[in-house]
C-alpha cells in the first residue's frame, strides 16, 4: 500500500552540489514522533556518499548530514525514489550490529526474510517467483556485510541494487566476492596491468564470454574508484560492469587498490 507523499523537501547536497528531493511520508512522520530524539534520518544516495536529512514528527527539515561509513546506532531511511531503479526489490531494511537502513515506498504488505548471525535483510518483493534464489543471494550479500563490520553507505546500496539484478539468476559460487567488493566500492580503485591488458587483447575474441571491448572498458576506467567506474542508470548495466571488471581480475590484467576515503 503507498503512503501518500505529505511534503518533498528540495535542498542541495554540501558534499557535491546535487539538488535533492526528499519524500517525507505519513510513515515518516510517525517513526519521527515515535523517536526518543523527536527526529528520523532520511538518506539520498549520491553514489560514493549519502546525504541525510533528518526530519522531525510534522516534517521539518532539521539538519544535514554526510555519510559514507554507517555509524553504529545509526537507523536511517533512504528516499523512496532510490526504488525506481529496482525492479524486482520493491523494498528492503538491512540491519546489523545496532543499526539499519530501509526503503520502502508504503507499508509492505509481506516481506522475505534472510537472516545470519546478527545480520537481517528483509525484502519487500514485486513478485515472489524467484523468492529461493532472492534467499540464496541475500545469504551472499550478509555473509559479505560480516565481514565488512560498518560498510560505505554507498556500497550497500550498490549491492542493493546489484541483489537486484541478480535475483532472477541462479546463485553464483563468486555471489560473496561480488558483494565484498561492493560494499568496499567507494575505497577501491580500478588498476589496470597495460601489458597484460594488450596481450588479453590479442586473443580475447577466441575466448567464451571475452572480448576486446571488455579490455577497453577496464583501460577508459584505469585509475577511477570503482564505484565510479561501474555507475550505470540501471542494475543490469552496474552488474555488467562490476562482473567484467572481476572477470579481468581473476585473469590478473585488473586490480582493486585499496585507498583511503
Amino acid at each position: 500500500m503507498a503512503v501518500r507523499a505529505v511534503r518533498v523537501l528540495k535542498l542541495r547536497c554540501p558534499e557535491c552540489g546535487r539538488e535533492a528531493a526528499i519524500q517525507v511520508g505519513e510513515d515518516t512522520l510517525a517513526a519521527a514522533a515515535a523517536s526518543p530524539a523527536g527526529l528520523v534520518g532520511v538518506a539520498d544516495y549520491h553514489g560514493d556518499h549519502v546525504l541525510v536529512v533528518y526530519v522531525d514528527g510534522e516534517g521539518r527539515d532539521r539538519g544535514v548530514r554526510v555519510f559514507r561509513t554507517l555509524q553504529r546506532g545509526e537507523a536511517l531511511r533512504v528516499n523512496p525514489s532510490f526504488l525506481s531503479y529496482t525492479g524486482l526489490v520493491a523494498g528492503f531494511r538491512v540491519s546489523s550490529g545496532g543499526w539499519s537502513v530501509e526503503c520502502f515506498a508504503g507499508s509492505p504488505r509481506a516481506l522475505l526474510r534472510v537472516l545470519r548471525n546478527e545480520q537481517a535483510l528483509d525484502l519487500e518483493l514485486r513478485s515472489f517467483e524467484y523468492a529461493a534464489r532472492v534467499v540464496e543471494w541475500g545469504g551472499g550479500l550478509l555473509g559479505a556485510l560480516e565481514r565488512a563490520g560498518l560498510p560505505d553507505l554507498g556500497g550497500l546500496l550498490l549491492s542493493i541494487l546489484l541483489l537486484d539484478a541478480n535475483a532472477t539468476n541462479p546463485p553464483s559460487p563468486f555471489a560473496t566476492r561480488l558483494f565484498e567488493i561492493a560494499l568496499k566500492a567507494r575505497r577501491l580503485t580500478v588498476r589496470v596491468d597495460p601489458s597484460a591488458a594488450e596481450l588479453l587483447r590479442e586473443y580475447a575474441s577466441r575466448v567464451p564470454g571475452l572480448s576486446p571491448r571488455l579490455v577497453d572498458f577496464a583501460l577508459s576506467v584505469n585509475g577511477w574508484r570503482l564505484i565510479d567506474a561501474v555507475a550505470g542508470p540501471d542494475p543490469l548495466t552496474i552488474r555488467e560492469r562490476l562482473q567484467a571488471l572481476m572477470s579481468l581480475e581473476r585473469r590478473g590484467v585488473v586490480g582493486f587498490e585499496e585507498v583511503g576515503a
